[in-house]
């Protein structure tokens, strides 16, 4: 049975939820509940406070992506590897070469990251609403103007569905997967035993894409009851309506379609009517009438809203700064207050500015790639050495990445010889017998035949290292390739002056920095072995290979771990997911960003 429990932001349905739950535990009930994967940490957390010590493990919390996992786990194809992000682009770069002269549009645009980036999100966007590459092909000629761009869109979606079948899971598939899977236990009358006489509650979504529902579909059969919470003002849905609750009216409609195609009750909507969040806070109650209605009934004084009006984006995040640093010296912890802007690229010099002045602790994700680290830095100098390019240039650069078993004397050493001597190919083979301080100088001082034996000891590592990689390599495949990559690195001596690295950085700036370090060589290796995966056995050119590599490096993102566990949250009024702070403060509030005009993309 689906049961919605509808009610506006702060009317007690997720309490509602956990009285349930707690319930549910109080009788020896299991129950399961469902939250989007920023909240599955907090929620953990609550969890604990609201049944207690002894209740607690009565309830499992997981997001759809935990849930399918988990499906997986017991009825099998969790051990599918599952491509990234950046492993998506690669693929879609890969579709467009194969294609090659059936796209005419978007072919050019092939070495493009930022292309086959977008093109990849495109991908996904069509995947979460259902739609396969076949699909998309039969709708494209209808649709006017655009359906040449779309035919190719189309297209480049097939190649892309057809090279992942031989190569891993798209992210979107394993809902479907378990899905598949949940749907076959039920029709051979069996059940994974941690679904077995449970219900689940869904509560903090306010859409569901077509992987989610299938796997909903599924839960919908098999379990004796799913409640959804959904933030809905519990109107009937007018066909046309654009209102704030008109998206959550179309969720609920489907749910409900959900629940009768897959042969399930849906029982009558509970509705929560009560501001129970701003009881206390009528200037708050007001804002929040008056953007559910339209209007509002206004109170004698709201002092829990106020407007300041700022001459320009700097001003802001000053005058921000300091009322957060008022609040702090009254006792309010900073993982109580958020500032939320339409644009964080606008605002985020001067918020970082402002807050470091002021000594507030800030939390702001923003996309770090890992292609211009020392360990990236080392497998493209490689890679650039193997195709032919300029030994001078590339063996000083990977002997300046820190990452081979030289001394810093060795690589000055070696750098200079370089500068002086140009050496080519042959000479760079032979060793170093010139003097250090170039021509007319026969004789060599003690300090000049020492410099001259710590280029020759670097030159003996690099290029002895170079040349075995290269005769590994010749007419090998993307796996060799990548696995010889590591092998060289590991001769260089990399894995020891990384973890030398780390431990430096860690004594000079803390386990946060560290860190830091170390997560770039684990992504650059993960990146290694994403190549190996993706590509398999296929053959590829050096260049290939080095061009696919740099879209990987170019479309990953490093991450980052909040260094603190209370820091004030800069968030994207887009993208944002909040938990319940006290304290928000919103930039840029204007014509034009608050709500932002959104020109039409058109690929």
């Amino acid at each position: 049975m689906l049961k919605l429990v509808l009610g506006g932001s702060g009317s007690g349905k997720t309490t509602l939820l956990y009285s349930r739950i707690k319930a549910r535990a109080e009788q020896g009930r299991r129950s399961i509940l469902l939250v989007p994967e920023q909240f599955t940490s907090s929620t953990e957390g609550r969890i604990y406070r609201e049944l207690g010590d002894a209740l607690s493990g009565m309830v499992e919390s997981f997001s759809f992506t935990s849930l399918a996992e988990r499906i997986l786990s017991a009825e099998g194809g969790a051990a599918v590897q599952t491509l990234s992000d950046a492993g998506r682009a690669v693929l879609v770069r890969r579709a467009l070469e194969e294609l090659q002269d059936h796209v005419h549009y978007y072919y050019r645009h092939r070495r493009s990251a930022a292309f086959c980036q977008m093109a990849a999100q495109t991908i996904d966007e069509l995947k979460s609403a259902g739609l396969s590459g076949a699909q998309l092909a039969e709708l494209a000629p209808d649709c006017g103007p655009e359906s040449g761009k779309l035919s190719e869109l189309a297209l480049i979606f097939q190649g892309y569905e057809t090279l992942l079948a031989g190569t891993g899971m798209d992210p979107a598939d394993r809902l479907e997967l378990a899905a598949d899977r949940l749907e076959a236990a039920l029709a051979r009358g069996e059940l994974p035993d941690f679904l077995r006489e449970r219900e689940v509650f869904i509560d903090e979504f306010d859409t569901f894409n077509a992987p989610k529902k299938r796997l909903m579909g599924a839960m919908l059969a098999a379990l004796p009851t799913v409640t959804v919470a959904l933030c809905d003002d519990g109107a009937p849905m007018v066909p046309g309506d654009m209102g704030l609750f008109s998206g959550a009216k179309q969720v609920a409609a489907q749910l409900r379609q959900l629940a009768r195609k897959n042969g399930a009750d849906a029982a009558v909507p509970e509705l929560l009517r009560r501001d129970l969040r701003h009881k206390d806070a009528p200037g708050l109650a007001a804002v929040t009438e008056l953007l559910e209605t339209g209007t509002c009934e206004v109170p004698p004084a709201a002092p829990e809203v106020r407007l300041f009006a700022a001459a320009s984006r700097e001003e802001e995040a000053r005058c921000t700064a300091a009322a957060i640093r008022r609040l702090m010296r009254q006792g309010v912890r900073c993982g109580k207050m958020a500032v939320v802007c339409r644009n964080i690229p606008d605002y985020r010099a001067a918020i970082r500015y402002e807050f470091r002045m002021a000594d507030i602790p800030l939390y702001c994700d923003e996309p770090t790639t890992p292609e211009f680290s020392a360990p990236a830095t080392a497998v493209r100098a490689l890679l650039a050495l193997l195709r032919g390019a300029d030994m001078t240039e590339n063996l000083t650069i990977l002997a300046k990445t820190g990452l081979c078993a030289l001394t810093e004397p060795q690589v000055c050493a070696l750098e200079n010889y370089a500068y002086t001597w140009s050496p080519n190919a042959a000479a760079w083979r032979t060793k170093f017998e010139k003097s250090p301080k170039g021509f007319g100088e026969n004789e060599l001082s003690d300090e000049d035949a020492k410099t001259l034996e710590d280029a020759e000891t670097a030159r003996q590592l690099l290029v002895t290292a170079v040349d075995e990689l290269r005769s590994k390599v010749r007419g090998g495949s993307a796996e060799q390739i990548s696995r010889e990559l590591y092998f060289c690195l590991k001769k260089l001596g990399a894995e020891e002056q990384q973890a030398a690295l780390v431990e430096a950085v860690r004594t000079a700036r803390g386990i946060p920095a560290a860190e830091e370090a170390a997560r770039e060589w684990n992504v650059v290796m993960q990146l290694l072995n994403e190549m190996a995966h993706l590509l398999g056995g296929q053959g590829v050119t050096f260049a290939e290979y080095e061009d696919l590599f740099s879209l990987l490096l170019r479309s990953s993102d490093l991450g980052h771990i909040p260094q603190t566990l209370d820091a004030v949250v800069l968030a994207s009024a887009g993208k944002m997911r909040l938990d319940a702070p006290d304290y928000v403060f919103v930039l840029g509030l204007a014509e034009g960003e608050f709500p932002v005009h959104r020109p039409r993309r058109a690929f």
